[in-house]
This record gives C-alpha cells, sequence and structure tokens, in this order.
C-alpha cells in the first residue's frame, strides 16, 4: 500500500487526527438564576491541545452572540469571519494558538446592566477557566469589542482591571460612559489600569464616535498610558461596519498576542523592613527599588483579609522609600497582608508580605473565613467544611455552625462549642436538600464573637419517598413529596398537612400527627422549589408549587352544551390612552354560565360601556360571581363571534385588576352556545389555605425503588490519614471529561495541581507527595463538569 492509500485509510480509521488540525467553534451555554441561559461561541485554535497545552484568552463582544461568526452575515455587511481572521494570523505565524471567547450581551441598544458584567467577571471567565485550557492568570487574558462592544470593554476593566492584561476597542460608543467616576477614582485606580495595554481605533466618518474616542484616549494620556496603535484614527476613510471592525482585529489580535508573552514585572522592588508577625502601633516599613526614578510611581496597600480586598496606604513617587502606618487605623485581625507596586509607562514591579495579625490594645474579636463550600458547590454525604479562625490576643476560640435553607431568613444549628481545628465533617444527609443553602460559622473567644457565611450551595442526597400522599381538600395544583431521612422513626402514624397563604409575606404550612392528635410542625415557610422542610419522625416535607400561574388548556373548554367556538385565554395587555394596563394573572378556575335571558351587566371599567349581558362568570375556586368587561361588535349581549369577555379580580387590597381576556373564534358554521352551556376556564394554581394533604408513614407505602440522583463523581478520604510526606487519592468518575485535583492551604491559596487533565470513567487513583510543604491541614478540591467535591489531608513531619 502506498503513502497516499496509508494516509486515507488512517484519516478514515481515526477521523479525529484530521480534525484535530483545524480550529473549530463550539456554541454553550450557563444557565443563569432568573435569568436563563446565557449563549456563547468559543473558538479553539488550530490543533488545540486538552491534555498538556496552555492557551491564552481574548474575550471578543459586539452585540448579538452570532455577530462574530456567522458567516452569511459577516460576507452580508462586508465583513470577515473571526474564525478566518485568526486562522489566517496563526498560519501566517503572526500569533500564536489562541482561544477567542464571543459572549452575546443582553443589552443591544445600550449599557448592559451590573448583573450582565457580574455574569462575565464572576461566571464566564471562570468556567472558562476550567473548562478550556486556558492560562488562568490575568497576564493571559484580553479584552476587545465593535461598537456597544469597545462600551462593554470599558465598563469591564472599571469594575475588575486586574482581570485583564491588554484591551481593545475598534468605535466603541463610550459616549454612554461615565468618565467623570474614572478622574474622581483618582491615582489609587490608575495605578490598576496602568499595567494594561490598551489597543483603541475609531472611525472617521459618520455614525462615529471619535470625539468621545479622542476624550478616552486623552484621558488615559493624562495618566501616562499610551495608545498601542499610532493612531487613534483608523484611517481617514473608516467607518462605523463589519468591514473596519475585523480589520482592527487582524491589527489587534498580534498586538494581544505580544502583551501575553512580554513580561509583566521588570521592576525588582524589595522589602527593606521586617514585618512583624504581630503588629500594633506605629509600624516602620521601608523597600528599596534598584534604580529610583521620579517618572515611577509607587503604591502601598494593606489587605486585612489575606488578600481578597486592598486599601490604599500610601501613593507616591518612587523615590519615597519609607512609610510609618499607624495600624490603629485598622480593626484588628490576623490575616493582613501587605503589597508595594512600582509602575511606569512600561515598567512594573511588585511584593507582598507573609501574613501577619494586627492587635492593639483591647479585646478584639476572632478573625474568621470560611474556605469551604465554596459558591455554588453541590454537597452530598459527608462533607468537610473548613475554616481559618483565630484571635489577634492568642485566646482560645470555639466555634459554632449553623445552616439555612430560606436565604438566612431562620437558621438551624448543626454543631455548637466545637473547638478550633479548621474543619468539621458535615453529615449533609441529615440537612435539608435545598437548592440554596447558606452555612454560617461563628467563632468566639469567649467574650467576643464574630462570624462568616458562606455563598449559595447545593444540598443534594439521594433520598427514599413514601407512596400514598392525598390531597383530600383544595384546589392548588402543587405537590407534597414526604422523603424519608431516617426509616427507623417512621411510626405508621397519619399525617395531615396544611397550608396557609393568609399572610402576604410568607406561605407556610403545618403537620398535625392525627395520630396522636398534635401539631409537629407549625407554620413552616417553605420556598415552593423542593427544598425540604423541618424533620419529624425520621421524615421531611418538599413542596413544589407551579412556577407561574398560567392558564391551563387541558382544562379549558365547553364543559356543557354543544358550542363549537373556540377561545383563546391570555394575560392581557390593555392600552388605554397613554398608559398601558397590564394583566395580573389569577389563580383561580372559572365559569361562563350562559342563560336564555340578561342576568348581569357588564363593568364600566377603564371607561367600558356597560352592557346588559346573557351569561354569568363565576370564580368556582373562590365560589363568588366575578365583574367583566365585555367587548362585542353585534351589542347583542351574548356570546359569539370575535367577542372579547375581561375577568377583573381584586387584590387582598381591594385594589381591582385585570386578571384574564377571553377571545371567542370560529368559522361561520360554528355553534354559538345556547342557554345551558357553560365554558370552564382552568389555571395553574399554587396551594394555599385549605388545601390539606394525607398520608401514613408505614413501610407498604414505601416504593419499591429508590430514587437516586444522577451521580457524578466521588472522592474518597486519602490514605493514610495523618501523611508524612506521601498519600493516595482515589476517585471515581461516571463519565469521562477534564478533571482538576487542587489542594490549597487554609488561607484558601493553591499550593499544588495534582491532577489537570481529561480522564475515562471509573475508578482512578493518584500520589502525592507533599514533601515541599510545611506540616498543617490542607484542603484537597476534586472538579469534573460541574461537580466540585472537597476533602481535608492532615501533613505531619
Amino acid at each position: 500500500m502506498d503513502l497516499k492509500k496509508s494516509l486515507i485509510v488512517l484519516l478514515c480509521l481515526f477521523p479525529s487526527l484530521l480534525a484535530a488540525q483545524a480550529s473549530h467553534v463550539e456554541q454553550r451555554s450557563i444557565a443563569v438564576p432568573g435569568v436563563g441561559s446565557w449563549l456563547f461561541n468559543i473558538y479553539l485554535p488550530p490543533g488545540y491541545d486538552a491534555s498538556s497545552e496552555r492557551y491564552p484568552v481574548v474575550y471578543l463582544f459586539r452585540g448579538a452572540v452570532d455577530e462574530w461568526m456567522n458567516r452569511s452575515q459577516d460576507a452580508s455587511r462586508g465583513g470577515r469571519n473571526i474564525q478566518d481572521i485568526a486562522d489566517s494570523l496563526t498560519a501566517q505565524g503572526t500569533t500564536g494558538k489562541m482561544i477567542l471567547v464571543m459572549p452575546g450581551f443582553t443589552a443591544m441598544t445600550g449599557p448592559a446592566s451590573d448583573d450582565d458584567y457580574a455574569f462575565i467577571l464572576n461566571t464566564l471567565i471562570p468556567w472558562i477557566d476550567r473548562q478550556y485550557r486556558t492560562l488562568p492568570s490575568r497576564w493571559f487574558r484580553g479584552v476587545d469589542g465593535f461598537s456597544l462592544g469597545g462600551l462593554h470593554m470599558v465598563n469591564l476593566i472599571w469594575r475588575n482591571p486586574e482581570r485583564f492584561a491588554s484591551a481593545g476597542s475598534y468605535d466603541g460608543t463610550v459616549s454612554m460612559f461615565n468618565f467623570n467616576q474614572v478622574i474622581a477614582a483618582g491615582e489609587p485606580y490608575f495605578a490598576r489600569i496602568r499595567r494594561m495595554q490598551f489597543l483603541l481605533h475609531s472611525a472617521a466618518i459618520a455614525p462615529s464616535n471619535l470625539v468621545y474616542n479622542q476624550q478616552f484616549e486623552s484621558m488615559l494620556n493624562s495618566i501616562g498610558i499610551r495608545n498601542g496603535f499610532p493612531d487613534l484614527l483608523f484611517s481617514p476613510l473608516s467607518q462605523h461596519n463589519w468591514w473596519y471592525a475585523d480589520e482592527h482585529m487582524m491589527r489587534s489580535l498580534p498586538l494581544h498576542w505580544a502583551k501575553f508573552h512580554a513580561p509583566p514585572h521588570s521592576v525588582a522592588v524589595r522589602w527593606s523592613t521586617i514585618i512583624p508577625q504581630k503588629a500594633s502601633g506605629t509600624v516602620h516599613l521601608s523597600w528599596s527599588i534598584p534604580v529610583p526614578d521620579d517618572s515611577l510611581k509607587l503604591l502601598i496597600d494593606v489587605s486585612r483579609d489575606a488578600g481578597t480586598t486592598w486599601q490604599t496606604l500610601l501613593f507616591s513617587s518612587a523615590t519615597e522609600s519609607s512609610f510609618e502606618w499607624d495600624t490603629q487605623m485598622f480593626r484588628d485581625g490576623t490575616r493582613f497582608l501587605l503589597r508595594a507596586q512600582v509602575f511606569g509607562d512600561t515598567s512594573y514591579g511588585v511584593i507582598e508580605s507573609d501574613r501577619f495579625t494586627v492587635d492593639n490594645p483591647g479585646n478584639s474579636a476572632p478573625d474568621i473565613a470560611l474556605l469551604t463550600p465554596a459558591n455554588g458547590e453541590t454537597i452530598t454525604g459527608l462533607y468537610p467544611i473548613t475554616w481559618s479562625a483565630a484571635d489577634p490576643e492568642g485566646d482560645i476560640v470555639r466555634c459554632s455552625i449553623e445552616g439555612s435553607s430560606d436565604n438566612g431568613i431562620t437558621w438551624q444549628t448543626i454543631a455548637i462549642d466545637l473547638p478550633n481545628t479548621g474543619s468539621y465533617s458535615l453529615n449533609s444527609q441529615a440537612v435539608s436538600n435545598a437548592s440554596s443553602y447558606l452555612i454560617k460559622i461563628r467563632a468566639s473567644d469567649g467574650v467576643l464573637a464574630s462570624e462568616a457565611i458562606s455563598g449559595s450551595v447545593r444540598i443534594q442526597n439521594a433520598r427514599s419517598t413514601l407512596g400514598g400522599l392525598k390531597h383530600v381538600s383544595g384546589t392548588g395544583d402543587g405537590t407534597v413529596t414526604a422523603d424519608i431521612v431516617d426509616p427507623s422513626r417512621l411510626t405508621g402514624h397519619v399525617y395531615r398537612v396544611e397550608f396557609n397563604d393568609t399572610s402576604a409575606s410568607r406561605k407556610t404550612y403545618s403537620v398535625i400527627d392525627k395520630t396522636r392528635n398534635s401539631v409537629l410542625v407549625s407554620s413552616v415557610a417553605y420556598s415552593r422549589d423542593g427544598t425540604e422542610g423541618p424533620m419529624f419522625d425520621g421524615l421531611r416535607l418538599a413542596v413544589v408549587d407551579p412556577p407561574a400561574v398560567v392558564n391551563n388548556r387541558d382544562s379549558t373548554r365547553w364543559t356543557k352544551g354543544s358550542s363549537t367556538l373556540s377561545a383563546v385565554v391570555s394575560t392581557p395587555v390593555i392600552y388605554a390612552g397613554p398608559d398601558t394596563i397590564r394583566g395580573i394573572a389569577y389563580p383561580a378556575d372559572y365559569e361562563i354560565r350562559i342563560s336564555d335571558r340578561v342576568v348581569d351587566t357588564s363593568s364600566s371599567y377603564l371607561g367600558a360601556a356597560p352592557t346588559p349581558i346573557y351569561f354569568t362568570v363565576w370564580n368556582v375556586t373562590e365560589h363568588h360571581r366575578v365583574d367583566v368587561v365585555f367587548g362585542e361588535l353585534d351589542n347583542n349581549g351574548r356570546i359569539s363571534r370575535f367577542d372579547e369577555l375581561y375577568i377583573l379580580e381584586k387584590t387582598p387590597g381591594g385594589q381591582q385588576i385585570v386578571a384574564w381576556e377571553i377571545f371567542f373564534s370560529g368559522d361561520d358554521r360554528a355553534i354559538l352556545p345556547s342557554a345551558g352551556d357553560v365554558f370552564s376556564i382552568g389555571t395553574t394554581k399554587p396551594l394555599r389555605s385549605g388545601d390539606m394533604f394525607e398520608f401514613t408513614s408505614i413501610a407498604s407505602s414505601l416504593p419499591s425503588t429508590t430514587i437516586d440522583l444522577p451521580f457524578i463523581a466521588e472522592l474518597s478520604q486519602n490514605f493514610p490519614n495523618p501523611f508524612n510526606p506521601r498519600t493516595t487519592i482515589q476517585y471515581r468518575l461516571s463519565s469521562g471529561g477534564e478533571t482538576d485535583i487542587c489542594v490549597y492551604d487554609l488561607l484558601g491559596r493553591k499550593v499544588a495541581v495534582l491532577l489537570h487533565s481529561i480522564q475515562t470513567k471509573g475508578t482512578h487513583t493518584l500520589l502525592w507527595d507533599a514533601s515541599g510543604l510545611s506540616s498543617g491541614l490542607y484542603v484537597y478540591r476534586l472538579r469534573s463538569g460541574s461537580t466540585i467535591i472537597t476533602k481535608t489531608a492532615l501533613f505531619l513531619k
């Protein structure tokens, strides 16, 4: 077989060999609570290697998600597809291999919202760094945009300049940016953006943003930052269109690449004094710079939370070499850090101190930080809650832990009077399964206390459920599930669950043991999303209400009579002169009862003409007649084709609202309703006062199988533990995918990466050698897909 035939056979057997040579684009999405799915495109360069190589990332903004990638749109607009541009630059050797991420912002005609920018900074960027082989550092991350995308760039670096090393824009609409807030922020903010490269282009021909882009460039110049392009004006003929935006990218991507590979630190700043392990009063700080220069600036910052936030102590010329810091201006704590930064137009250097304590006269509360769980983490089984707590005076610290499944409104005790070991093994089976759960740890020195609260986590344990729950009264469409937490405590008693919605701010349920004639659980507020309530007799209840009140089409029809008119039921929008009246879906079922005589008069609400009508409308859920507005063409008071009926209801405060609109239609042969006919309207209704469920907790009511939640990953406790200096970690995956196992110290600093690669389905084992670390408690964390599992290990030399 000749070489050509061999290659053909090889590519037929292993087509991925061919695909791996070309770049490709994936459209992905991330679910955002309360918003939905956020779509974005991601360009992976030719030969993207998911096992070993690492890549810088540039985030590109236009308006819609497909505006960088749609070849037909780009061609019709005179532009080029960004994939072709990036491939061309890579082939020419003008750039190396980069990942390009293209989010579509929700705002198309103006500035995006704070939530949009928070999504990019706090959700999308960390997600991309986890899912793809990026270089997860600001020195390898850039941002660029066209038109509104240029505004998005400016807003992103205003909110968090430490995320990016390079920022560009073509004809950005920065007229919508508040320049005054930057000027007011002053030198400390300028110091944060001086390390960045700016690549700014603007169009020359209207519609153009040239004046505002000149203002933005002038502002940068005034603080010592120069445009990376020799001229802000792209060309004398440049316009605000796709072609020039793509030409800008041809020129900016190579400069982004160059910035990623330039050394970020070029000034060797050093501490001249030793920072004390315990500081008080005035502390003398001094530093040295090899070649002090009047053009260099100096910034001294302090952090009291181990580097999460910083506060400026000194901003001056780099010719300064010392500073007297009054520590009494800060609350005592055990997690202080100092940072010195030196910078100029092309120079930058930074040095950071070790962690130290500030302890001034007087007693101070313990300093505490919750290390795990992480925001968004899913918790199952036994889970190690970890923290860092210490008292500035060195007093003994005791801790307690609480949990909340209702966003902090109420708290349940998990553990009290714990020794300050830095770790507690939570049996998550014993707390409520919840989509949003908070963990709070409280540290006390016996006199003063402080606390830390986690971000929202998900508690998700497999449960068996009781069968036989009966909805014995009420009209709500919600469901109630009795989850078994402790089978040994089942009593065999009969229980009744009663709902109450008389409070406008909270809906509750109570549980009555009918066998013992006693109330077990009283007035429990519930989230209606399946979060479990408090435990009683080995059980927890999970309540799920319909997510919204909508028309139930299956129960909306003629239930009496032979009429063939059809009807559409909706929540109306009424344009009443300059005002717009929007209907409010009311959770009730209705009947339109047809008569052979005038039995009611329509309402004059919103100026409608009252009309004698041959029907009544009843709210059959609450058992009362309702007012209606009737719109018809033939003015005979009878329901026929093209008639509109608006149902009016009242809020608990007595305000009249428009609840539902019914529009009748049909063809010329449609049979009209006659006396005795009934048209029924169904809606989805939440559980409310009057809804009751009953069930019995006996073994015969158990289902034949246990309901298991989807398995994703397992992480075993390291063995041996404690260890010195090597230990084994085992993990199991239900499916293959990129998997990370990293080790953190109790300050939350990453000290080792044990695994970062594509793993196959099944059980795996790795060896951790901690020879280079000091003795102490460490946290090791597995990430696989959306699953995060954390364990602790004790290293004792």
